[in-house]
């Protein structure tokens, strides 16, 4: 079997189109187009349904392109095992993320790597919290691993990095006073949330303090539930994380109750056996020193520097 069908049958799976994989591969769309038919041929199944708008997977065309990321995936460790030998570690490590944790987390990271592993490349992509399965990048082999919230990593090994707590923006000169303030103050008002799983561990203790609860908006966006809070159209409560700054007309309070979220870092046990995964694990460690990141094989990890600052997650007063 060649690899070079291999991975035409990935950069097509990735991109859906024969064009684009060909463009990827730096191969022409007729080498692409005889090398799927070559390994559909050797394996006797079809791997590809072609259309006028593109090629999608066949069911076992997926199931097929699950073990060849994992060939993919052996193949680039073996090569990041020989450079880390020869004392600088070259290759990738693949991320998904999403928004705050992209800004907060992954881009301190990458500024570090960049110093302590310059051959190390870190590819990411912001993801949706509110998709149906989001870590379903780590089972597909697209990814490595993923930062998100420990409700959203049932199904792989989940690593707490922090807690981020939960905050209240509020319109200024409303009726709450400065600091902070109950749950119990806040739901006498119109409460806005996120309709994403951000919201699901406010939503849990709203319940137990009213089984009745409802919120009067529920909002996609961060930027949305902001705004309107500025306007004194509701509560906006929501992770710290995501409070970039305030608009104006806009003000921070402190939750009385202690509510927070588990962030951090999902992999597959396999994603260890690469280089480039323990080394930016190990890079969040240090970024982390308190977190559940174990330390890893001194071995692959011998180059990284420890981070230049500790740094808090949660960026003190927004505004």
């Amino acid at each position: 079997m060649r690899l070079q069908g291999l991975r035409a049958l990935l950069a097509i799976v990735e991109h859906g189109s024969f064009s684009e994989a060909a463009l990827e591969l730096g191969m022409s769309q007729s080498s692409v187009s005889y090398a799927i038919a070559e390994l559909e041929q050797e394996l006797g199944v079809r791997l590809l349904d072609r259309g006028r708008f593109g090629a999608v997977a066949t069911p076992v065309g997926e199931r097929i392109a699950v073990h060849a990321r994992s060939v993919e995936r052996s193949l680039a460790a073996i090569g990041q095992e020989a450079t880390l030998d020869r004392g600088e570690l070259r290759g990738e490590v693949r991320v998904s993320t999403f928004r705050s944790l992209a800004a907060h987390v992954l881009a301190p990271a990458m500024s570090e790597l960049a110093l302590t592993h310059p051959g190390l490349r870190v590819e990411f992509t912001e993801v949706s919290s509110r998709a149906l399965d989001p870590l379903s990048g780590l089972h597909s082999g697209r990814f490595d691993v993923a930062l998100t919230m420990s409700a959203l990593a049932d199904s792989a090994v989940f690593w707490r990095l922090f807690l981020d707590p939960y905050v209240a923006v509020v319109a200024e000169g409303g009726p709450f006073p400065e600091g902070s303030a109950s749950l119990a103050d806040l739901v006498a008002h119109p409460v806005l949330l996120s309709n994403g799983p951000c919201s699901w561990p406010l939503r849990e203790a709203l319940l137990r303090l009213d089984p009745a609860f409802r919120p009067a908006v529920e909002v996609a966006e961060d930027s949305t539930m902001l705004a309107l809070a500025a306007r004194g159209l509701g509560v906006a409560l929501m992770p710290r994380l995501t409070v970039d700054s305030l608009p104006a007309g806009a003000r921070l309070l402190r939750l009385e109750e202690p509510l927070e979220r588990s962030l951090g870092v999902a992999l597959l046990p396999g994603a260890l056996k690469v280089p480039a995964v323990r080394v930016f694990l190990s890079a969040l460690r240090a970024m982390f020193p308190d977190s559940e990141v174990p330390e890893l094989d001194a071995g692959a990890a011998r180059s990284a520097a420890p981070a230049s600052e500790e740094r808090d997650p949660v960026l003190g007063p927004a505004g």
